[in-house]
């Protein structure tokens, strides 16, 4: 419980438990509103069976005078449309608060949903080494969801049902005690024992359920990103036979989840209306009156109309808690662990680059042991076009990383002109910087959107964007589309080709108009014709713009005032191209140069 109380104050704010603690005392009303709409049948069924008693009760006595009642007839009709009246107000305000409820239920699941997404998004880069955007993507989409109607609500529903069995049984016991507590004595110990006796299964089928849900976001996310080689390789069956044991394993425990909340009720049934019977027997041979009999069955009748749904939803709910609070740790552990509030974080410093980039005395490793990057020290003159080469693994791409503020070295520090990179003027420094990878992300949209990538629609500037097309050689072939830049691009692109993609991503860089344009082998899928074509381009912007290029290809390097080659993260050798060439052997290798 202690545990349960921990992730929900993680997962909701004050704001929200205190509503939380509103509809609780709107629930206590409904309790209240549901034991007056059971008493007031008492005294019509007793008057309806009795008619004399309305002169020897005290309690029928008073309500007759303030009726103004000219007779038992008269009486027994208002005290009918009465009872009509208590159940409407009580019913409607259950309809209410089952309103308030859903909606509150509703609200949360939305709010949990975009408080995860920007916890995830406001993570660090290093963050998303580790995770599998899938499970993060399942958990805002799917969990959130899971996480408020399978615990959140079902405590609400709970608390609801706990108040109005609580507030019969009193009742019941005010009638008849020895009746109501055998009653409450022999359904309580059933819906025990019944809960005792599957609580570990439910908490392995939530863990499975959990467990199995990651698992099928994962497959079926993988065998839609990697569609293209899964119809190369005829896999399709491979991954529908991976997801199938995966989306069996998930819907078999939700039905035992379902079973085992529902056919209690079945049997309860059955034991509380031959309750009854039995309790109408027992009544008889004890010679009490008919008419009592009578005003007491309706009573318990209506009673336990009220009370085996209450019961029943009990039990349900703690089935759903037991089954989904692995979820709910789940959750709690994302939105505790390396927590950022974006209100307070402080990007407000701002940043000039007019000199040069420093890099000095950087060191850095994924996992702390395994060094990447050995002691860089390099400098980088503002408008000057600098190129990194060196063997896969020699460390270009987390330089590059570092560069970008995406890793933060584990020692050592970037300095722009003399100020060093920091969390306060991070933005102000990215915001300079034009980059382009080798893999580009696409979005489902137009060309025109994915070229001012992160600019409002009604913002974009369709001059900068044709301008960038032009440099990135893209332009003639947008102007063959028939729907020209408003052509969709499909998801990731696949209505283009490979180098058409990494024009994209050239135009989108430059559309920012950077002061540093970073190129990551973003010239890789194109061939040589429309390289040289964009290389030309780039180079055009030479001793305009600070350029740092790591190229698939050395040649496209021929024009870089310096290029640093990298071997086991260190810097080697530096140089322009033609200085490497003839005194560096590794270089020549790399350049297939003999």
């Amino acid at each position: 419980m202690r545990q349960i109380k921990e992730n929900l104050f993680i997962l909701f704010t004050k704001e929200d438990l205190r509503h939380f603690v509103f509809i609780f005392f709107g629930i206590l009303l409904s309790g209240i509103l549901e034991v007056a709409g059971i008493a007031s049948i008492a005294p019509f069924m007793a008057v309806l069976s009795s008619p004399e008693l309305v002169n020897e009760n005290e309690t029928l006595v008073f309500l007759f005078n303030i009726t103004n009642a000219e007779s038992n007839k008269e009486f027994v009709i208002i005290l009918g449309f009465g009872v009509i009246a208590v159940l409407l107000v009580s019913n409607s305000y259950q309809a209410f608060m089952m309103w308030v409820v859903t909606n509150f239920s509703r609200f949360q699941t939305h709010r949990l949903s975009v408080r995860l997404l920007r916890q995830y998004l406001f993570q660090p880069y290093s963050f998303f080494l580790d995770r599998n955007t899938s499970e993060m993507g399942k958990n805002v989409v799917n969990e959130a969801s899971r996480g408020v109607g399978g615990v959140l609500l079902p405590l609400l529903n709970l608390v609801s049902k706990s108040i109005i069995s609580v507030s019969i049984f009193i009742l019941l016991v005010l009638i008849d005690p020895y009746t109501a507590i055998m009653v409450i004595l022999v359904f309580g110990s059933i819906y025990t024992a019944l809960y005792l006796s599957v609580k570990k299964l439910l908490h392995k089928i939530g863990v499975q359920t959990t467990d199995s849900a990651t698992a099928r976001f994962k497959i079926a996310h993988e065998s839609m990103s990697g569609i293209k080689e899964i119809k190369l390789r005829g896999s399709e069956n491979i991954f529908i036979d991976l997801f199938d044991i995966q989306s069996d394993l998930y819907a078999k425990n939700y039905a035992i989840r379902a079973l085992i909340a529902s056919i209690p009720r079945y049997f309860i049934e059955v034991i509380a209306f031959g309750g009854i019977i039995v309790i109408i027997i027992s009544m008889l041979m004890a010679g009490r009156d008919e008419s009592e009999i009578i005003v007491l069955t309706s009573v318990y009748a209506m009673a336990g109309y009220r009370l085996l749904p209450a019961i029943q939803g009990i039990y349900g709910d703690l089935t759903s808690l037991k089954f989904n609070l692995p979820i709910l740790s789940v959750l709690a552990s994302d939105l505790k662990k390396n927590e950022y509030k974006e209100q307070l974080q402080d990007h407000s410093e701002k940043i000039e680059f007019k000199e040069k980039i420093s890099i000095k005395d950087v060191y850095f490793s994924y996992d702390g042991n395994k060094s990447i990057l050995n002691k860089i020290n390099l400098s980088i003159p503002r408008n000057y076009t600098i190129g990194f080469v060196g063997t896969t693994g020699s460390g270009k791409t987390t330089l590059i990383d570092i560069l970008l503020g995406l890793l933060t070295p584990n020692k050592g520090s970037i300095f722009v002109d003399s100020i060093p990179i920091n969390q306060k003027n991070l933005q102000s420094w990215q915001k300079k910087i034009g980059y382009v990878p080798q893999s580009i992300f696409l979005i489902d949209d137009s060309i025109e959107k994915n070229i001012a990538f992160s600019v409002a629609g009604d913002k974009i500037d369709k001059k900068r964007v044709v301008d960038a097309a032009k440099m990135a050689d893209l332009h003639d072939f947008i102007l063959t589309l028939e729907d020209g830049y408003s052509t969709g691009v499909g998801e990731r692109g696949v209505r283009l080709s490979g180098g058409q993609l990494q024009r994209i991503g050239i135009a989108r860089a430059l559309y920012h108009n950077p002061e540093v344009l970073i190129l990551d082998e973003a010239t890789s899928s194109l061939d040589g014709s429309t390289e040289n074509t964009i290389m030309e381009s780039i180079h055009g912007l030479a001793h305009k713009k600070t350029i740092i290029i790591i190229a698939h290809r050395l040649t496209t390097l021929k024009e870089c005032d310096v290029i640093h080659l990298l071997d086991k993260g260190q810097v080697v050798a530096s140089g322009n191209y033609h200085e490497l060439v003839g005194n560096n052997k590794q270089f020549r290798k790399l350049a297939n140069i003999n």
